[in-house]
């Protein structure tokens, strides 16, 4: 459930006089709740006043909702800020992360306030702090901004540490950096952004007992249709967002006309294919979503986003040489 309203106030909630106002009740905040918050900002964006976010009931919020978000608030009009941002339990005061509940506890392990704490309207000693103590081995890679290669290379080498310590399967490391790898170096070289890649990988297990490493990735650049449009041979195949996104995921897509480019998105969606898993790729006002198992694609419309942004989900189960649990956490529908 989504609730909208702009110039007003609610008991007990903190809003700067005139603000816009973006609620949402969503529990789970990823592709589908993020794309609910952007609609609301589409309607209030001409409105006066700095924007408070208030996101009090989510529980849990995966990598693609925590790089969604940093993009979002990063990429803000300057009167719109600073953000008042609600979530459970927070802002309450200078307790540890874990005082504020379970997203914010989370939220602080994964490394999430630093890249958005200057836009946000709270006190210094009120951002929750990383629990440097605490090794938390689900998250296989914290949020990241990165901006060059050399950052990515950075962060691929870490992933790999990670995935090898938890005993994942050479091939298996080998896909998943090599998506990472991909997206990544797309980012830099498609989405024409200085503010560079945000991405975050974690893994865990859902009511159903089965297990998945989940990754968000995005950008805020010119988007999909934008930059195969620089390809004169993709013209007359990019007549909307959608239709873009369906474009991209062939082999052999790209903004160039020389070959050797436009592997990176079909590469993905092969080894979803693979693996079983499940891909969300979101570009302007276009969706696609890609069930692994059944092989099956389907692009929509949805809400407008800035740049391009994925989550990728692939079954760990097949991926892993032993049978550790790891965090609960639902799984919901793409759609």
């Amino acid at each position: 459930m989504i609730i909208l309203a702009t110039n007003s106030r609610q008991p007990g909630v903190r809003c700067a006089p005139c603000s816009m106002l973006i609620s949402s009740a969503a529990t789970f905040y990823s592709v589908k709740a993020h794309d609910e918050v952007l609609e609301q900002w589409h309607k209030v964006q001409q409105e006066a006043g700095s924007l408070s976010l208030h996101l009090p009931e989510v529980k849990f919020i995966e990598p693609y909702g925590m790089c969604a978000l940093v993009l979002f608030l990063n990429h803000l009009p300057s009167q719109c800020l600073p953000v008042h941002m609600v979530l459970p339990g927070w802002p309450a005061g200078p307790e540890p992360a874990e005082a504020h509940g379970a997203a914010v506890g989370y939220l602080a392990r994964m490394q999430f306030f630093p890249a958005v704490q200057q836009l946000l309207d709270v006190a210094p000693q009120d951002v929750p702090e990383h629990p440097g103590r605490v090794l938390d081995r689900h998250v296989l890679l914290e949020v990241s901004i990165m901006r060059s290669e050399d950052a990515i290379s950075g962060m691929l080498h870490k992933t790999g540490d990670i995935l090898q310590n938890l005993r994942y399967t050479a091939p298996a490391r080998g896909h998943v950096l090599e998506v990472l790898s991909e997206l990544c170096s797309n980012v830099l070289m498609h989405s024409q952004s200085d503010f560079g890649a945000v991405a975050a990988m974690q893994t865990y297990r859902d009511k159903k007992g089965r297990r998945f490493v989940v990754m968000g990735i995005g950008d805020a650049g010119i988007g999909v249709r934008q930059s195969l449009g620089a390809n004169p041979a993709m013209a007359d195949r990019l007549h909307s967002d959608a239709q873009a996104l369906g474009v991209a995921v062939q082999p052999g897509a790209s903004r160039f006309a020389v070959g050797g480019h436009g592997g990176g998105l079909p590469r993905v969606l092969d080894i979803a294919r693979r693996y079983g898993g499940r891909v969300s790729l979101r570009s302007g006002s276009g969706s696609l979503i890609y069930h692994g198992e059944e092989h099956h694609r389907r692009t929509s419309v949805a809400p407008p986003l800035q740049g391009t942004q994925l989550r990728i989900a692939l079954p760990e189960a097949p991926m892993r040489s032993d049978e550790q649990g790891d965090l609960l956490a639902p799984q919901p529908s793409l759609t």
